[in-house]
Parts: structure tokens; C-alpha cells; sequence
């Protein structure tokens, strides 16, 4: 049979420009659209197709983990770079994570290659070839490498391939000469004046503040108004930062914003990077990524297309750190009082991290995830893997915001000698509080009648770019997964469903649709807040998300679907009926028969709890810690011990 793998609208497109040149009609492929958003295409014009659910499953999962684990490990033991400031972690896990994300992508393709190869020994691969690699660090959709992986498939398995492009090149973008933002001699001489907006306060730096911030920044601020926000992973032109600065700063000033937050580009400060130290870091990266051999799979070696990459986006990427390394010790330099606090653990803000622990000074990771320890081997390497710029990242603290975050650290402490976060229990900081919130008024907001049960299903998904495996269920998965939930409610009377989208989710609500089955008993919730749709949940649906834990901290009752027997995010009992044990606050059910049961189980059985009677003690500290936070930030910003953390 003749098998066609397409990713994207346009190559369908083309596709049929292909077919009108005389090359037969379209019952004559199957089509395999790997992209939800194609799948919604095709499902609007009525064309046949099959998704990736019958070529990329659990095992497919398992495999591509363990090689990129060895490629992992190859990267820790051979990345040399150290930068003349002593700092090499950053750059060895800003490296690995990247590269990491490009092999997950190009073996899933692979994979499904197999997964037909398996189904039809005699098949004929057709793909759309042409693009080229971008000057990003992530993978961008204009990236279109398919046709040649298909083509390095079919010569190691001697099938038969055509590209129907008519071009299966991929080329690499040149690289942006400088590798950071320039700065002419005004500009620098600006940047400078702005550090005396700070230099003397209480200073906090952060990334973009955001919503995740938000809140906790009030609180501070409410606490101690001369604490001063610095956002330190701003990249853009300087004019943007000038009017940002001045508004925050008269904002402020007039009582209409609570906290004082600020923005600097750091590379404008100065530019001192030898070329000697660049060179030494583009050379240890070309060391790894033109080993032969590391990065094959399926037959197929990948180390050409992930060089490609690595020359046309990620050099430039880590370049733009050894900078930032550079004008961040200018600025902690010439710091008072200060400390580093993060949600994230990439870019500037990893540089910070470990800098700010090589200078003795304090720095907190607050983690808006709620990671468990690992449920087994596979979910152990994909959770090490996120974590090393997370949870598990060079930053001397990381606040607790539950036992379950708690559990996740000390596993990995126990195991990892190089994990040395100093553990700082604060309670949630980041997450939505919704215990005292009128759940009828919040359901009414939403346009549900306030008499019904609403569950809400809140999952985390990732694009092509960020691929993670196992312990997330792919797009396709997904679709599968909520597809089974929305049927069920649809039997049930005086029940809604809300489907919260995760951010950057790219599909619009009509797309959305077009995957479900039709129901007038669900709504798509996509903006504001997540408290907005979790203050009118009853129960909480979800396979591996954040919002599990923050149900779980508010009382709401949560029903982990798992269609694909794989990840039991606690490691609970399995619903098999109602006197099942361990399965309530958290129900886990692992059969699509059986989840009519459990969903008719966690709706009756949290209609008979009162809050009160609720025990969420395993998810929820019991104490207040509250004032931990505020109690190290003081002492960080206050106590200054020299030659050590204080």
C-alpha cells in the first residue's frame, strides 16, 4: 500500500498538486496526518485519514527514552566547556535539553515509519521534502526534515519512497553574526544609569513576571515595599524597556500597580566575550554533535539534520548565555542587596542560578509545576531529564509548596549526589486558591446552570517543538483520551464538562470540536486564570498535569483517566468498582469500560463528602509556612555573610 505522512495543511496541499499531475487518485494512499491541527482539516473537508494512534504507542515511548538516555549521558560525561566565570552547568543543560527536544521529534517520526513498515512489510512511503532549519533554538513548523527521514527510512529497509515535494533538502539557516543584541555606546551608558533604579533597594531578579509572579510579588511587596522587581531574561530592543520602566516606575509611584517591577536586556551593559571563549564553546559543542553514531535510530543516523540545527539556531542560543554570564557578573557585581528567584531554570535565568551560587549569594527555584516522586524507570528518565532545569536545576533553594513536591526532591536527593537543593518549605505560592470561592457564582460566570456537577478536564500538552513522552500523553492520545470523557458525560443529565486548554495549545475551538465527538454538554475554557475554571469544578479529570495538585489543595476530588495503562501519577489503587481501595480523594482507572463507573463513583461520592470531612493531608502541608518565604527573602536580602550563603 502506499502510505502518505504529513505533518501540516500546506503539504496536504500539495499533496493533491501532486495527484493532479497523474499520479492516481486519493483512494489510492492512506493518509497518515501526524498533526491535529491537519487532522481537523481534513475532518472539515470529509477526506479519509488515520492519525497516530496504530503506529506510536506506549512501546514507542519506552524505546526513544532509553536512546535519548544514552545520548544524555554521553553529553554529561564529554561537554568541556567551562566559561572564564567558572560556570559550566547552564550550558551543558541548556545543550542537552534542546538537543533532547529535536531527537524526540525526529524519532517519533521514525517510529511511526516502523509502526507501517510493521503493519505493511511492502509499503511505499510518500513525504513532502524542502525547508529549512530556522535561527531558533527551538524547532520551529517551518522546519521540515520529514521527507529526508523518510527517505533515510526506506534506503535501510529497502522500501520504495517519493517525496512529492519534489525536493527532500533541508538546509540550515546561516547563523546571525554578534550572537546577541549590539549596543552602541548611548544605549550602554543608558543601561548602566537604569541599574540606579535598584542598585541601593532590596532587589529581586526574575524572569518576566507574568501571571505565575503576580501574586507572590503583592505579597512581598505588602511585606516590604522597598523590595524592587528585576526581570532579567528580557531580550528585546532597549526603547521597549525605557517606556516599560517608566510606566512601572509611576505606577508605582501612584499606588496603581502594588510591587515595583522592572525590565533590562543585561547584554547591554557591556561585551566582553573573547573570541577565544566562544570559540572554545562552539568547538565543545561541534565535538559532540559530529560523533558518529550518537544520534541514529531506526537505522537512520539523524546527526546530519540535528547538526543543521544546532549550527543554524542553538549555537547562537548559547552564545547569546556565555554573553549573559558575562554582563550578569557586571550587574551582581555592583549589587548591594539582592537574590535570584525563578520559576524557570533555562536561558538567563540558568546562568543566574548557578552564578549566583558560585558568588555565595542565595537564589530560590519556585516551581510551578507539582512533579510526584517517579512511578517507574521510564517516568523516572523523562522527570530527571525536566527537572535538571527545574526542580533539580543549580539554584541553592527551592520552596515547597506541598508534600508532594517535597517527596519528588528527597527521592532525587537520596539518589543523585550532585542534586543539592536546599529544601525551603513555603506552602503554594503559585497556585490557585479557590477554598473560599461561591462555586455557584463561579459556575454561573461560566454560563453552567448552578445545580449541575461540573467536572473539568485539565491535562498538559506539548507541540511538535516540545515533545515530552510517557508520563504526557501525546496530541493524539489526547484527543482519544477526552473524547471517551466527553461521550460519557454526554449520558448524564445535569452534568458539564469544562475543557481547560493548556497555554500555547494551537488549535482554535472549532478545530477543537471537530476532534470531539459533537456534545452540547461541554465548553472550551482557554483565557484567564485557571482558578476561573477550577473555582466551578466538582471534579477534576486529567492524566498528568499541575492542575491535579491544585485540586488536590483545594479540596476538589480528582479522576486520573489513563486509556493507556501506562502512568499513575500517585501510584493510587486501580478502580475496578466502588470497594476498590485507595481510591478516593484520587481515582485512578485505566480501562475505557471501566470509566463510566468511575466517573458515576467520584460524583456520588463527592456529593456525600463534606469539605470539612475532605483529608488532603498527603497533598496539602498541614502546617502554615507561609512566613518561610518572607523569612528568607528577608535574610537574603538583609543578612550578608561573606564567602558563603546566608
Amino acid at each position: 500500500m502506499k502510505y502518505v505522512v504529513i505533518e501540516f495543511i500546506d503539504e496536504y496541499k500539495a499533496f493533491i498538486e501532486f495527484l493532479g499531475k497523474g499520479k492516481g487518485r486519493l483512494e489510492d494512499y492512506v493518509i497518515v496526518a501526524i498533526e491535529p491541527k491537519l487532522e481537523a482539516y481534513l475532518e472539515a473537508n470529509g477526506v479519509r485519514y488515520r492519525n497516530t494512534l496504530n503506529y506510536f504507542d506506549t512501546g514507542s515511548q519506552k524505546r526513544i527514552l532509553r536512546a535519548t538516555e544514552k545520548v544524555m549521558e554521553y553529553i554529561e560525561r564529554n561537554f568541556t566547556f567551562t566559561d572564564s566565570g567558572g560556570l559550566r552547568s547552564c550550558y551543558e543543560k541548556e545543550f542537552a535539553h534542546y538537543v533532547r527536544l529535536y531527537m524526540n521529534h525526529m524519532f517519533k517520526m521514525l517510529e511511526i515509519f516502523g509502526g507501517i513498515r510493521a503493519e505493511d512489510s511492502g509499503c511505499e512511503l510518500y513525504a513532502c521534502g524542502g525547508g529549512s532549519m530556522t535561527a531558533t533554538a527551538i524547532m520551529s513548523d517551518d522546519e521540515r526534515y520529514l521527507a529526508r527521514l523518510a527517505a533515510g527510512f526506506a534506503d535501510a529497509h529497502n522500501l520504495s519512497f517519493t517525496d512529492f515535494n519534489g525536493d527532500a533538502s533541508v538546509s540550515a539557516a546561516p547563523v546571525r553574526g554578534g550572537y546577541v543584541n549590539s549596543a552602541n555606546f548611548v544605549v550602554k551608558l543608558l543601561s548602566r544609569a537604569t541599574l540606579s533604579l535598584f542598585t541601593g533597594k532590596k532587589t529581586i531578579f526574575v524572569p518576566r513576571m507574568g501571571h505565575v509572579f503576580k501574586d507572590m510579588a503583592k505579597r512581598l511587596s505588602a511585606k516590604d515595599r522597598r523590595v524592587v522587581f528585576v526581570a532579567i531574561d528580557y531580550t528585546e530592543g532597549f526603547l521597549y524597556a525605557a517606556v516599560f520602566n517608566a510606566l512601572s516606575f509611576f505606577k508605582s509611584l501612584t499606588g496603581r500597580q502594588p510591587y515595583r517591577n522592572y525590565i533590562v536586556n543585561v547584554n547591554f551593559f557591556r561585551s566582553a566575550v573573547s573570541h577565544d571563549e566562544c570559540e572554545r564553546l562552539t568547538q565543545c559543542v561541534d565535538s559532540i554533535v559530529e560523533r558518529g553514531g550518537l544520534f541514529e535510530y531506526n537505522g537512520v543516523d539523524c546527526r546530519a539534520l540535528i547538526k543543521m540545527k544546532v549550527d543554524a539556531g542553538l549555537k547562537a542560543h548559547l552564545l547569546r548565555m556565555l554573553h549573559s554570564s558575562h554582563n550578569l557578573s557586571y550587574m551582581f557585581g555592583r549589587m548591594k542587596r539582592w537574590m535570584v528567584m525563578s520559576f524557570s531554570g533555562l536561558d538567563a535565568m540558568a546562568v543566574a542560578g548557578e552564578l549566583t551560587r558560585r558568588l555565595g549569594e542565595r537564589s530560590l527555584f519556585v516551581s510551578h509545576g507539582a512533579h510526584p516522586a517517579p512511578s517507574d524507570e521510564y517516568h523516572e528518565i523523562e522527570l530527571l531529564r525536566l527537572c535538571r532545569s527545574f526542580m533539580l536545576s543549580d539554584y541553592t533553594h527551592v520552596a515547597l509548596s506541598s508534600p508532594v513536591q517535597e517527596e519528588h526532591l528527597r527521592y532525587f536527593k537520596r539518589k543523585y549526589d550532585w542534586v543539592g537543593n536546599i529544601e525551603l518549605k513555603t506552602g503554594p505560592l503559585v497556585f490557585a486558591d479557590v477554598m473560599d470561592m461561591d462555586k455557584s457564582e463561579s459556575k454561573i460566570r461560566l454560563g453552567i446552570p448552578p445545580g449541575n456537577i461540573v467536572l473539568t478536564h485539565a491535562t498538559t500538552t506539548k507541540a511538535r517543538h516540545g515533545e515530552r513522552y510517557y508520563f504526557l500523553e501525546t496530541l493524539d492520545e489526547f484527543f482519544a483520551s477526552l473524547s471517551d470523557i466527553v461521550r460519557c458525560v454526554d449520558e448524564r443529565r445535569g452534568v458539564s464538562l469544562i475543557i481547560r486548554v493548556h497555554p500555547g495549545f494551537r488549535l482554535n475551538d472549532e478545530e477543537i470540536k471537530a476532534l470531539l465527538p459533537a456534545s452540547a454538554k461541554f465548553i472550551i475554557h482557554r483565557d484567564g486564570p485557571f482558578s476561573e475554571a477550577l473555582s466551578a469544578t466538582d471534579v477534576l479529570i486529567s492524566y498528568s498535569s499541575t492542575a491535579i495538585d491544585e485540586a488536590l489543595m483545594n479540596k476538589i476530588p480528582v479522576l486520573l483517566y489513563d486509556r493507556w495503562s501506562r502512568y499513575n501519577h500517585f501510584k493510587t489503587g486501580v478502580f475496578e468498582g466502588s470497594s476498590s481501595p485507595d481510591i478516593f480523594p484520587v481515582c485512578y482507572v485505566n480501562a475505557r469500560e471501566k470509566l463510566a463507573g468511575a466517573v458515576e463513583y467520584m460524583l456520588g461520592k463527592t456529593m456525600a463528602v463534606d469539605k470539612k470531612d475532605f483529608d488532603n493531608g498527603r497533598f496539602r502541608y498541614s502546617e502554615d509556612y507561609s512566613e518561610n518565604l518572607f523569612k528568607f527573602v528577608e535574610g537574603s536580602l538583609n543578612a550578608r555573610q561573606p564567602g558563603g550563603l546566608p
